[in-house]
């Protein structure tokens, strides 16, 4: 396993890249030497035009997003190798186009510092992920990702057409996504900072055969048989049982011997945790670290709906849609809220106009000295 190294403290991995070319041939591995140099077409970009905006490694993310910096060269040179424009319309295509058509090879900056003792051994040329000492780096220990076209054509079988999942739109910042991880054993190393890719054929159905199992039929787990033989020893007389019993407690052992026995039955529940024993336990295993404070409800919903935005809405458009939908929802809300507010104010205004009408009508009304009913003020008497 080759090492690159992660340019970010903390949140996404983050890696450097010094340059992507298309290999015309196809190919699924990233193992090249001097003289496959000239199927290579380098997409002449800096490395500051490669890396604005950072380039993650993503496993959450399905397909690999580029920079639309990236998108010019990418189609000039695809022009150039297949004769073709590239597009995201899906294609008919045999196994055997797909497999001619161009790999993409990214170039990282490998893990600098002193080694730590699971990097390869041997030369740079003789490790498939290694540049080696090609034209490919300067760097014989950069890492070499390939990409061929049997992992970025993702195949319908509705429709039994190919449609490329590797898109250069990006307004800033690139994802390499799980399409570009196909065909590799990927560690994320937290502690040391950087990021192991190993290629594999991932052939887990060769895998299982080897071992003799089956596909379609789950391996039966092995039947544990235990045995329930005891031998009772012979009796002891009483004066070697005292002096046993004796020189037990000399020794500091067990003041209560049990006698030897032979193949006795497992306490299955004290030698191994099951479900009774996690029942009596008073703090029950957990998956994940819960230790961590809860946060509130409000906040844990829209942190949850930005984590899920960065990993499935990683396309300009997807974004774009994404943000008018969160704006027309806040202008719904806030006018809601508004007419709300306008509404209990009127019925709040009306309220104590009736409160006033009748504190008027109470005021206005009073009685004599001899109990008759008079109007105040008096009407003025016409003489």
């Amino acid at each position: 396993m080759v090492f690159a190294k992660n340019v970010k403290g903390s949140g996404f991995y983050a890696v450097h890249l010094k340059a992507v070319y298309l290999r015309g041939g196809g190919g699924l591995s990233a193992q090249t030497t001097q003289g496959d140099i000239g199927k290579m077409h380098k997409l002449g970009l800096s490395e500051a035009q490669l890396n604005r905006g950072n380039v993650i490694v993503d496993s959450g993310t399905t397909d690999t997003y580029f920079s639309s910096a990236l998108s010019g060269p990418f189609n000039k040179a695809w022009k150039e190798l297949t004769g073709t424009t590239y597009s995201h319309n899906p294609v008919s295509l045999t196994s055997e186009q797909i497999g001619l058509l161009p790999t993409i090879i990214l170039v990282l900056t490998g893990m600098d510092g002193d080694p730590v003792g699971d990097e390869p051994i041997g030369e740079p040329d003789d490790v498939p992920n290694y540049a080696g000492n090609t034209d490919l780096s300067d760097n014989p220990r950069d890492v070499v990702i390939a990409i061929p076209a049997a992992h970025y054509m993702e195949y319908d079988p509705d429709t039994k057409k190919y449609v490329p999942r590797f898109y250069t739109q990006e307004s800033s910042g690139s994802v390499l996504g799980a399409n570009t991880m196909m065909g590799h054993d990927v560690f994320f190393d937290v502690a040391r900072g950087r990021v192991g890719f190993a290629e594999s054929n991932c052939d887990y159905a060769s895998l299982i055969l080897s071992e003799g199992g089956s596909i379609s039929k789950p391996p039966k787990a092995p039947v544990q048989t235990v045995s329930t033989k005891i031998e009772v020893p012979e009796k002891v007389p009483e004066e070697q049982d005292e002096a046993g019993v004796t020189e037990t407690h000399e020794d500091g052992g067990d003041s209560n011997p049990t006698p030897a026995t032979e193949n006795q039955p497992i306490d299955q529940s004290s030698s191994k945790p099951g479900a009774d024993q996690s029942e009596n336990n008073a703090t029950p295993y957990e998956l994940f670290n819960n230790d961590k404070p809860k946060q509130g409800k409000s906040e844990g919903f829209w942190e949850e709906i930005l984590d899920d935005m960065k990993h499935e809405c990683s396309s300009t458009s997807c974004r774009s849609v994404a943000a008018l939908i969160i704006l027309v929802a806040m202008v719904v809300v806030i006018v809601g809220t508004r007419r709300a507010m306008a509404r209990r104010r009127v019925v709040r205004q009306y309220q104590e106009a009736e409160l006033e009408i009748s504190d008027l009508a109470l005021d206005s009304d009073s009685d004599d000295e001899e109990g008759r009913y008079v109007d105040e003020p008096p009407m003025p008497r016409i003489t």
